[in-house]
């Protein structure tokens, strides 16, 4: 049967003493919950004009910093380029030609908060102030329109836009001031380009700006209205000012040098505790990513020459090959290479498309050919050094900074990164002018498989822009909603990323095929154990020859069976058996000589863990 798993909004019930007990925002028509994973570090520097990244002073001018009031969790980071430029453009085409210059001027650093929303939103922070936020809206896409938009908070003395208006009259003001709401009997003229649901910004007569937020009807419509709210106001008018004043992020890393050291002071102690304390070599997990690319630099501050481990899981983009190579080569760093035996393609005809709550991948691409790294080249095991953070999920906040995975046996895994920020990770880059991976620059958030359903559907828009190869996963995907009866919808809103659709994008659709949950047909012990693979696999647990069938457990015999069948050989179980009697021969076999059934080898393994979306494949007997 399919894997149980929470949405969206069990999730959060279950997890509710990590969830905020304040009100939800309402930066959006959903209302998400704030979810907690760690404090909120973000302070800003008034006089410099730019972030820092503790509670305290700043390094420049030694003043006291301000905390900035963002929406947790809190995990912010700079904003690029091609992220300014994505902002900009959706703010002219939204507002009005150049109208971002009035928001966002020239010379200023700007960071991004990602917050809780049904896709990518961040929230955009200028001189310390959230501006507003940008947004991926997939009920856009659905209409046709361009998905970005983006959020005004307006401020008192902004110039009213050229588009997205609406103008209220002298006897509607107060009230809206007061936190009334915009009726439409007070609305005197409103640009007629609003189509119901914009982000509209509302004025007076004397086009002083009053609040903003998202019509209930069309421009035409607001106009014409006897009755009823017009706009569902979100943001009144703040007192915030823009700043002059301009600093580049040379002056930024600058000004939190004394925070960054500090941070990186204790990462080191923690790398050098961990090595004493477990005398195993010492390897860096590098994923081509900025967070394991920060803890190869703090363990090469700390006086030590890691290994460098990197799985090739065959869905990697090629940048990220090309960064892993470049940086082994920078440090002259050992680079301890494997490929996915079990690649993504041979597989996903049996499981079908991976999802959030349904990552058979990660075990078959990654942790069994780590398995088989470590067997490899670590005889008594290895120190991991992994760049994990507890800002990036609730599973990685609770895991802690050093921990054992039961898929990878013979690694220690230890994160000295564990309570650092995106931002505190990138000022350590910045200030140690770090080879990075270029995606960041295109507008990435997090660099992983291009495959992977933690993606948002902004990033996969972008993959489908820049890397051809992604057709062949788009084909995937068509074949299994073909094969389904799944509408396009399914492909166009990323449905695919999840077994149980959250609540909140199934609002989306208006009538979809639920998912058809798969069945298999009940053997006896009797038909699986005359399959010679499971009586071979049977060795794990006892003399087979000394055995009498009635005596197993059923369900042991399932799990076999299934291992037998569907063995994908990833080498998540070679990893564990000490007597070296597991080999592969189209499938994982045991060398009933070597086996001693203690039974080790049959922990976590994919195809038992992972029920397939596609129906249980019978092999021929």
């Amino acid at each position: 049967m399919r894997v149980r798993s929470l949405n969206l909004n069990e999730f959060f019930n279950v997890t509710k003493d990590l969830i905020s007990k304040s009100s939800p925002i309402h930066i959006s028509e959903i209302e998400m919950p704030l979810v907690r994973l760690g404090k909120v570090h973000l302070h800003w520097c008034d006089n410099c004009n730019l972030p820092i990244v503790e509670e305290g002073e700043c390094g420049n001018c030694g003043r006291e910093s301000r905390k900035v009031d963002i929406t947790p969790p809190g995990d912010v980071r700079p904003a690029f380029d091609e992220d300014i430029e994505l902002i900009r453009k959706t703010i002219d085409n939204q507002w009005g030609e150049e109208y971002s210059y009035e928001l966002i001027s020239e010379g200023k650093p700007i960071v991004l908060n990602g917050i809780p929303y049904r896709d990518r939103m961040d929230e955009i922070i200028v001189d310390g102030e959230v501006i507003g936020a940008l947004r991926y809206n997939p009920a856009r896409k659905l209409k046709g329109k361009n998905p970005y938009e983006f959020i005004l908070r307006p401020w008192k003395g902004l110039k009213k836009p050229d588009k997205g208006f609406v103008v209220v009259d002298e006897g509607a003001v107060e009230p809206i001031l007061s936190g009334g709401s915009v009726l439409a009997p007070g609305i005197k003229e409103a640009d007629t380009s609003i189509e119901k649901g914009d982000e509209v910004v509302v004025v007076d007569e004397s086009k002083e700006v009053l609040c903003s937020g998202s019509a209930r009807f069309s421009g035409t419509d607001l106009i014409q209205s006897s009755s009823g709210r017009g706009v569902k106001n979100r943001w009144r008018g703040s007192d915030y000012s823009p700043k002059e004043k301009e600093a580049d992020w040379d002056k930024v890393v600058e000004a939190n040098g004394p925070h960054i050291n500090e941070r990186v002071d204790k990462a080191m102690r923690f790398v050098k505790g961990k090595i004493k304390e477990h005398d195993l070599p010492v390897a860096v997990a590098y994923s081509g990513g900025k967070d394991s690319l920060a803890t190869l630099h703090i363990l090469l501050d700390a006086g030590t020459d890691p290994d460098l481990m990197f799985i090739d899981t065959g869905i990697e983009l090629p940048e990220t090959l090309d960064n892993v190579r470049r940086v082994a080569q920078k440090h002259e760093l050992t680079l301890n290479k494997r490929e996915a035996r079990s690649g993504y393609w041979k597989n996903v005809d049996y499981f079908g498309p991976s999802a959030r709550d349904y990552r058979w991948c990660c075990k078959t691409c990654k942790l069994g050919p780590t398995s088989l790294l470590i067997e490899e080249n670590y005889d008594d095991g290895v120190l991991s050094f992994i760049g994990q953070r507890r800002y990036e999920s609730h599973q990685r906040m609770n895991q802690g900074s050093t921990w054992d995975n039961p898929w990878v046996p013979g690694q220690v895994s230890a994160s000295p990164i564990q309570d650092w920020t995106a931002l505190h990770v990138w000022l350590y880059l910045f200030s140690k002018d770090a080879d990075w991976n270029e995606w960041y620059e295109k507008g990435f958030e997090r660099i992983g498989c291009w495959v992977c359903p933690a993606s948002d559907l902004a990033e996969l828009d972008k993959l489908k822009e820049e890397f051809q190869e992604y057709e062949r996963f788009e084909e995937v995907l068509e074949g299994y909603a073909k094969m389904k009866g799944l509408s396009e919808r399914w492909i166009e809103l990323g449905l695919w990323r999840w077994l149980d659709i959250p609540e909140n994008m199934e609002e989306l659709l208006e009538e979809d095929p639920e998912v058809v949950e798969y069945l298999q047909v009940e053997k006896s012990i009797e038909d699986m154990l005359e399959h010679e693979r499971t009586r071979n696999l049977l060795n794990a647990l006892c003399d087979v020859e000394d055995t009498l069938f009635e005596e197993l457990d059923r369900d042991e015999i399932v799990r076999l069976h299934k291992k037998a069948l569907n063995c994908v050989e990833c080498g998540v179980c070679v990893g564990r058996c000490e007597r070296d009697a597991l080999f592969f021969e189209d499938g994982i076999k045991i060398d009933p000589d070597k086996c001693v059934h203690c039974g080790k080898c049959l922990g976590k393994c994919p195809v038992v863990h992972f029920n397939s979306r596609v129906l249980f494949r019978q092999l021929d007997e």
